[in-house]
């Protein structure tokens, strides 16, 4: 960059073109890889209430799900409004826009915050990060998480660095960004804060700058509370659904399995890490380490370890959750990968070639076998080592190596990791002890980042809903769909076929011991149904089809075997009724006709 100080516009223009060029390469890299992926179909639960809540926004009824999301929500009425016509092509139009965005403020963000072009290789390794692919196909809105992190962080670096005037810009942008994810804006206020401190802001700023973000929250918080019963009817459902789901995740909150959600939040948030090694190896200087400095790591700390301390002790269920800690770690890494690219191109040693030859032979090797948790326990090895010996003889300089040849060679440990952690088939171990525990929940994470996660989930519905659709064939008047713990999604059936009705067989709250409750479905609309201390009712006519959404590893299957012997029919089971009058009692429900 220096070289090009006097040539005045000359430096404007030269920079224009690579961030154009930066553009048009993420660009390309997001629809190459994302495209032709695409499912075609609404992928979770929570897409099916983003596609209702278009029409009707009341987070009450999970239209969307607490707490709400709104301006996510505006940008798919705005799709509406342009005619986009299946919700399937507005949650992908988002998710590819999403990706890129997401990438090009990395680039920018990380190179005014860590230096040169860390932001480049930082957004060079989130394109492929297994989570990042995952969300930019599964979940347009998690992709979202990752662009307001980064709005964020972008706009209180210059506050952070004195800019008073980006004081309350960050506030706005912080207001702005807790509309995509309202968790955001707790979770990264004490940066802001901070920063706000660091630019040495007079009071009267500060007062200013938080009355401006209480405004931009009230923009998008008063309406989505107006639209759910108001205050207290928001409040009240938010407070429901994070305990309701905290209890499955955190101990804190009654989880008996809290060390799962640690270790995949390990995996999902520090996947990067592995392939970096090499690049760290060579980037660290014996006088001054990895020279980030106490202002920048004091920085990255605010921004992550907020999020993280949540996500483990509260709640993270979803790995495109974690993306808000990802772009840092990405960016970290992004970081090593400059600096070692710089000392790459500096100069190498003799033994260099020899090295480097080695590792290529080695990395052969590990593929060779074929072996997915191989590759991805021994490259970071094998990287380690070459660094290890790569730093024998640094003082034996011959030449140097090329930018591009350096970038390249630094980048495949990580390419080859994602790409083998994305697309491996059966992410899965158990063994015996605490050790074998935890070597299931993280192979349980990679497994819920993968491209299998997301063909398993798409065909295990698209089955069920056809196999349904084919077994209620007309007789719609006759038929009643129960759904207890089965592995297709209740909810996307409702919205794919909502004329049928559907009996979910729950209980009023997801933690142990809260009473059983049947909720009745027909397409977005829910009827009460009846409930009692000793059992829920499902009551049909005599005659009716009924059509079962199980899982075979529950005991709620195997009851439903032994009362009534229903037939197989694909990948669903049904039972007719009798034409006279009878009941069955299913553990804690009961089939009344």
């Amino acid at each position: 960059m220096d070289r090009y100080a006097a040539k005045g516009g000359g430096v404007a223009v030269s920079a224009l073109w690579r961030r154009c060029a930066a553009g048009i390469f993420f660009t390309a890299l997001i629809l190459a890889t994302r495209l032709p992926l695409a499912p075609g179909q609404l992928v979770t639960f929570d897409d099916v209430n983003l596609a209702y809540s278009i029409g009707h926004f009341d987070i009450r009824i999970s239209q969307p799900q607490p707490p709400g999301y709104p301006l996510f929500v505006l940008q798919m009425r705005i799709l509406a409004f342009l005619r986009f016509r299946r919700v399937e092509n507005m949650l992908l139009a988002l998710a590819i826009a999403g990706s890129i965005v997401a990438l090009l403020l990395l680039m920018g963000a990380g190179n005014r915050i860590m230096g040169k072009q860390s932001g480049f290789y930082a957004a060079l390794l989130l394109a492929l990060n297994p989570v990042f692919w995952h969300s930019g196909i599964a979940s347009a809105l998690r992709i979202q998480l990752a662009i307001a992190s980064l709005a964020v962080a972008a706009a209180c670096w210059r506050a952070w660095q004195g800019d008073r005037f980006w004081v309350s810009r960050s506030a706005i942008v912080l207001g702005l960004a807790a509309g995509i994810r309202p968790e955001i804006g707790p979770l990264l206020f004490p940066l802001w804060a901070v920063s706000a401190h660091r630019a040495r802001a007079k009071w009267e700023d500060v007062r200013f700058a938080l009355g401006a973000m209480a405004f931009t929250v009230l923009l998008w918080l008063a309406p989505a509370m107006w639209a759910s019963g108001g205050p207290a009817g928001y409040v009240k459902a938010c407070l429901l659904y994070l305990n309701d789901q905290a209890s499955v995740t955190s101990g804190l909150f009654g989880s008996t399995h809290p060390y799962a959600t640690f270790w995949r939040l390990v995996v999902w948030t520090l996947a990067i890490l592995p392939g970096c090694i090499f690049a760290a190896m060579v980037a660290w200087r014996s006088s001054t380490g990895w020279g980030i400095g106490r202002s920048r790591a004091g920085f990255l700390a605010l921004w992550f370890v907020p999020p993280f301390a949540i996500a483990c002790f509260v709640h993270l269920e979803d790995p495109g959750q974690a993306l808000s800690m990802i772009v840092v770690v990405a960016l970290l890494g992004g970081y090593l990968l400059q600096q070692a690219v710089d000392r790459l191109s500096q100069s190498v040693s003799r033994w260099h070639a020899l090295w480097l030859t080695v590792a290529a032979l080695g990395e052969a090797w590990i593929i060779d076998r074929h072996d997915a948790a191989f590759i991805v326990i021994w490259t970071p090895l094998l990287t380690l080592g070459l660094g290890a010996l790569l730093i024998f003889g640094a003082g034996q300089k011959r030449a140097s190596v090329p930018p591009l040849a350096a970038t390249l060679f630094l980048l495949t440990p990580p390419v080859i990791l994602n790409l083998t952690m994305f697309n491996h088939a059966g992410w899965y171990y158990r063994g015996p002890g605490w050790f074998g525990a935890m070597l299931e929940d993280l192979n349980s994470g990679l497994a819920l980042t993968s491209l299998d996660h997301i063909k398993r989930t798409l065909a295990i519905d698209d089955h069920a809903i056809r196999d349904i659709k084919r077994l209620s064939a007309n007789r719609e008047d006759s038929v009643l769909v129960i759904w207890e713990h089965g592995l297709a999604t209740w909810r996307k059936l409702a919205y794919y076929a909502p004329q049928l009705p559907i009996a979910v067989l729950e209980h009023r709250y997801i933690r142990a011991g809260s009473p059983p409750i049947i909720a009745m479905w027909r397409g977005s609309h829910r009827a009460p149904s009846p409930s009692g201390s000793a059992a829920a009712v499902v009551r049909a006519a005599p005659g009716t089809r009924i059509i079962w959404l199980l899982n075979p590893q529950t005991e709620f299957y195997a009851i439903a075997q032994q009362a009534l012997q229903p037939h197989a029919a694909g990948s669903v089971l049904y039972t007719d009724l009798p034409q006279t009058d009878g009941s069955r009692q299913l553990g804690e429900y009961e089939l009344v006709w």
